[in-house]
């Protein structure tokens, strides 16, 4: 099919891909849905919950029935799209995803899951991580990142992340086109964020419209990157002068989205050298020791610190801080803070040098953008 207002289009490049859906949530369900709009048919749901009777309201594709009786998200986000598409060829996976720092599966268990994972990758053009917490991003991404220069059409990886009323779309290093992982922001390991905690706090609180805004941007720009003519190897683009380099426009590393701003930031990135997913020494363990690796990690996720000498990385910053008399005063300075970066365009370096005189690092995975910092300090 050709359209008459974009000639150029090839549509059928959106309609072959294969693509993994890594959680039937909230974002899996809004993605699915606009992938269907490109005429994409080919997916995998894979998740391990059941529908609750409070998802049918934010998860489009499910039903009252669906919590009701139970069903498995996976299974009944499959039936869902079949029932909108029946030429589609959808699958559904009830896997628990390994984490770092989750030990609570067997040996047994744990290995079927991470090969069963990795068989999935294998088998699929496009990973998305969509799930509802950080450290289940870190597996996949991790086998994401090996096989760019392992395979000759390696997976591209897509995260997307949402914040109460933000939102983040990220895609990762694809061969040679270098750009920043979801981790490459991170100077600690993943953590448990689920143990011990409220149901609020496991999952996170949005405004109702922000997971389809951020869905409906993935999907955008996995189209405008089929078009581009280097595909998933596309460059970012960091003005006007390369909008067009696809058809359907920009192919940025990163978007942000800010609702209250009603604004829609994309960002150029770059690897951390010393990230805990994604850099030379974390993916070389993992060429080494295989599975065996991620066996560690997920027992124990502090030894990534080690592996990705990260830890020196803070320890040197700290020394810096301190040579520079940059200490922070604890009795003007709350223990807890929370940074808010919002990029813009580029500048400068009085902003980095803005941000050292604040004892705060400006991401690595940023080129030379503008920052605007906002600290809130917590009380208690």
């Amino acid at each position: 099919m050709q359209w008459r207002v974009l000639p150029s289009l090839q549509p059928e490049k959106m309609k072959d891909l294969r693509v993994l859906l890594l959680g039937a949530g909230t974002l899996g369900c809004g993605v699915a849905r606009a992938l269907m709009g490109w005429g994409c048919r080919r997916m995998t749901f894979v998740d391990a919950g059941k529908v609750s009777y409070s998802n049918p309201v934010r998860q489009s594709l499910f039903t009252h029935r669906d919590a009701a009786e139970g069903r498995k998200k996976a299974t009944a986000a499959r039936e869902a799209v079949e029932a909108i598409l029946p030429d589609a060829e959808v699958a559904d996976v009830v896997l628990d995803i390994p984490m770092p720092g989750h030990p609570h599966q067997s040996a047994d268990v744990l290995r079927g899951n991470l090969a069963k994972l990795q068989e999935l990758i294998d088998a699929h053009d496009v990973v998305c991580m969509l799930t509802d917490s950080r450290e289940s991003r870190w597996v996949p991404s991790l086998l994401v990142a090996a096989q760019q220069k392992e395979k000759e059409s390696p997976p591209l990886g897509l995260t997307v992340a949402l914040g109460f009323d933000s939102f983040l779309v990220s895609r990762q290093t694809y061969k040679s086109a270098l750009a920043a992982c979801y981790f490459c922001n991170d100077v600690t390991a993943p953590a448990d964020s689920l143990a011990f905690r409220t149901l609020d706090q496991q999952c996170t609180v949005t405004r109702p419209g922000i997971s389809g805004l951020a869905s409906s941007v993935a999907v955008e720009l996995l189209a405008a990157l089929t078009q581009h003519e280097a595909g998933f190897a596309a460059p970012s683009w960091t003005g006007l002068e390369n909008l067009y380099s696809s058809p359907l426009g920009g192919v940025p590393h990163q978007v942000r989205g800010y609702a209250a701003e009603y604004t829609l930031s994309p960002v150029e990135t770059e690897p951390f050298s010393r990230c805990i997913c994604c850099s030379p020494q974390v993916l070389q363990r993992y060429a080494d020791e295989g599975m065996s690796f991620l066996e560690k990690v997920i027992a124990d996720s502090s030894i990534l610190e080690d592996v990705s000498c990260v830890c020196h990385h803070n320890t040197e910053n700290h020394t810096n801080r301190n040579d520079a008399g940059t200490t922070c005063d604890k009795e003007n300075m709350q223990d807890s803070f929370t940074a808010s970066l919002i990029v813009t365009t580029k500048v400068s370096r009085d902003s980095k040098v803005a941000l050292r005189k604040l004892s705060l690092r400006l991401p690595s995975g940023y080129r030379q953008q503008r920052v605007q910092i906002i600290l809130l300090c917590s009380e208690g």
